[in-house]
């Protein structure tokens, strides 16, 4: 059946002022099942190519089946239920982007939106025409996505946000929070929503927190801090930043945001207790104490002006107390001092004013007093010790070494790595009474695997002054090899001749797990706990690099899930998360032993397989695509997926990077052919 002729003839130049509008016009008459063309305003012709002998035509005609088929389906309902119908559809400039389309996409691709609106005309019950009116409303969608992704960027700063964030009415009673605010208060949400944000603070804080929120409410933020509690009754230090919250021009409410300063708030006072308690120290402990700033004397504790003989050497001069031959020497050392620096030793002779003289053995270190940097000088008699100095260094080395590490192992073992001395503390950790020890070789107890180049390190000990730390693996009462971490000290006479080692011990099984653990997330995925993309490209890399030695060939094959948004979109990332592990586990299952498996991340994987049949990744491919389109069964869910296939097998100086590339575009042209498919990579790509 043709157009409507005469309404066509009679009516078109009222139909024509259609053309002074920009948007799209279609009168169509209603042949049957069939909409044909009766009318198109110039907007409209410039929009479809429409030309004057299409007048008659039907939508299949002139558009591409897709969109003959949305405008129909729209067309019938308009008709069926009476009324116009108002649809929106959108049009890419590539259509190789149609069906990858991702939601962040819009604001880059050449994306336009249309929205129609679809009114039937009825003579009595028949519907002989309809009118389609469509506009363009790109703009409107692109305006409504950026208000969507401001919104998103701002409520991921409230979710992630470490600061507790409230937003306060123009009465100051809270209206939301952030997840922050509980973490740090312990209050939920449902305990604070409508409270009065004053109420909720410390009584004796509110004037504070009130005066803080009416200074915001006038325009400016301000920012103050207050002690507050837990709802567990544990004390909290926080900063409170009010900012007003201004719409329309007019401010009606607040943000209230608290940081907690408690951590550091602790560590300032235990700093200013640790520091009072020092100043105890100082007083009580039984060595002379002397503070001194440029060679002036600033503090002196009891001990040392006992040891002078004065009342007070505040402000006397440090080399008024030293023997005129150690002027020079000790000038130099404490002109050389300098902040973090180690303790700087030497002995001198201290005279008093009633001329009585002392050896002295002084330990200075450069501190921070009262701002400024001075020396701390710390006073040893070593007057009536000196020829007993050998046998107290000795005995002090052993001493400090027992009392400051019993939780550790404690050795003294002579040259040959006999035990002479272990510590109680072996019981605990190996199982072994210290007596088990003593008169056997400490490297008895060693791993084979460890024994030579632990006799190797301590060997090469015997040679220097400087500590060695090794480590290795010990047996264990139970059976087992406890991994231990040893320092080892080489102790010699006056005429340099080796006495003995002292060892302290510690066992750093937790340490060897979490390296190891460590080790193993660096090359492997998270969540499907597949090799990842850096151990695949070693592997692969390493696997090139042996190509010529090889007697089979290697492919590599490139693989995703279809559509796997539309899974995460409908039915949650927790279902897409499983899927993606079960996909895991069906590759794994589908190839064997030797193929190695990856996952890039997201939905992508990789497979490195070997072969010398040269259809072999053809059937690999094959198996695969049949084994992933299985149902899946997650959570309830039953649904079908399919994957696409990229093959790339490789050629004599091909890098690892461009066999990945090769893949990769043969997966592009697996899913350009419509998916669930796969493709062998060609030149021609």
């Amino acid at each position: 059946m043709h157009a409507d002729q005469t309404i066509y003839k009679h009516y078109a130049a009222l139909l024509r002022t259609f053309d002074k509008i920009s948007d799209y016009v279609f009168f169509m008459e209603v042949d049957g099942p069939t909409y044909r063309y009766a009318f198109v305003n110039e907007p409209g012709q410039r929009a479809i190519g429409w030309k004057e002998d299409d007048l008659g035509k039907s939508i299949e005609d002139l558009v591409p089946p897709e969109t003959a088929l949305l405008i129909r389906r729209h067309y019938d309902e308009a008709v069926r239920d009476r009324k116009s119908v108002v649809f929106e559809d959108y049009r890419l400039a590539d259509a190789f982007f149609t069906d990858t389309l991702e939601a962040t996409d819009v604001l880059s691709l050449p994306l336009h939106y249309f929205e129609s609106e679809v009114t039937p005309v009825f003579e009595g019950d028949t519907c002989t025409h309809v009118i389609s009116v469509v506009r363009e409303v790109t703009e409107r969608k692109r305006r409504e996505l950026e208000l969507t992704i401001l919104y998103d960027q701002h409520e991921s700063l409230r979710r992630y946000s470490p600061h507790g964030i409230f937003v306060l009415d123009h009465q100051f009673r809270i209206k939301s929070l952030n997840p922050a605010v509980t973490t740090i208060t312990g209050y939920a949400e449902a305990d604070l929503i409508d409270h009065s944000f004053i109420d909720c603070v410390d009584p004796s804080e509110r004037d504070t927190v009130q005066a803080g929120l009416e200074h915001a409410m006038a325009g400016s933020p301000h920012k103050y801090k207050i002690r507050g509690h837990r709802r567990s009754g544990t004390p909290l230090d926080l900063a409170i930043l009010n900012i007003p919250i201004e719409v329309g021009g007019h401010i009606n409410g607040l943000f209230a945001i608290i940081i907690d300063q408690t951590p550091e708030k602790n560590a300032e006072r235990a700093t200013q207790e640790s520091e009072r308690r020092y100043r105890q120290l100082i007083e009580t402990i039984p060595e002379g104490i002397i503070v001194h700033r440029e060679g002036e004397i600033v503090y002196a504790n009891t001990l040392a002006l006992e040891t002078i003989g004065e009342s007070t050497i505040t402000g006397m001069s440090i080399f008024t107390f030293i023997a005129p031959e150690y002027h020079e020497a000790a000038a130099e050392r404490l002109a050389s001092m300098r902040l973090d620096d180690a303790v700087h030793e030497m002995e001198l002779v201290v005279t008093s004013r009633d001329g009585r003289s002392f050896r002295m053995d002084v330990a200075s270190l450069v501190i921070d007093y009262e701002g400024t940097a001075a020396i701390l000088s710390v006073l040893r008699d070593v007057t009536e010790k000196r020829d007993i100095e050998q046998a107290l260094r000795q005995s002090e080395m052993r001493y400090r070494l027992i009392t400051e590490n019993m939780s550790d192992l404690v050795c003294m073992l002579e040259s040959d790595g006999t035990v002479r001395y272990a510590s109680p503390s072996h019981l605990h950790v190996l199982g072994y009474p210290p007596s088990f020890y003593e008169g056997k070789n400490t490297l008895d107890f060693i791993h084979p695997r460890d024994v030579e180049l632990t006799r190797l390190q301590l060997h090469a000990s015997a040679h220097g002054s400087e500590p060695l730390t090794l480590e290795f693996r010990h047996a264990h009462d139970d059976g087992r090899w406890i991994w231990l971490e040893t320092k080892i000290q080489a102790i010699y006479s006056e005429d340099g001749k080796l006495l003995h080692y002292l060892t302290v011990t510690r066992e750093i099984m937790q340490r060897k797990v979490v390296e190891k653990q460590l080790r193993h997330l660096a090359y492997h995925d998270t969540l499907t706990d597949l090799p990842n993309r850096r151990y695949f490209l070693a592997y692969l890399e390493e696997s090139l690099a042996r190509i010529e030695e090889e007697t089979e060939a290697l492919a590599i094959l490139s693989l995703d899930l279809d559509r796997f948004k539309q899974i995460n979109d409908t039915l949650g990332h927790d279902v897409g998360d499983e899927l993606l592990r079960q996909f895991a586990s069906r590759l794994k299952t589908a190839l064997r032993k030797q193929d190695v498996v990856a996952r890039f991340g997201g939905d992508e994987f990789a497979v490195l397989i070997r072969y010398n049949d040269p259809v072999a990744p053809h059937r690999v491919a094959e198996k695969l695509l049949t084994s992933l389109k299985q149902p899946w069964r997650i959570e309830g869910h039953t649904f079908v997926t399919t994957s696409s296939i990229g093959i790339a097998c490789c050629d004599m100086g091909v890098t690892p990077k461009q066999l990945l590339k090769q893949a990769d575009l043969a997966l592009y042209e697996a899913k350009s052919n419509g998916r669930n498919r796969y493709t062998l990579f060609q030149d021609r790509l």
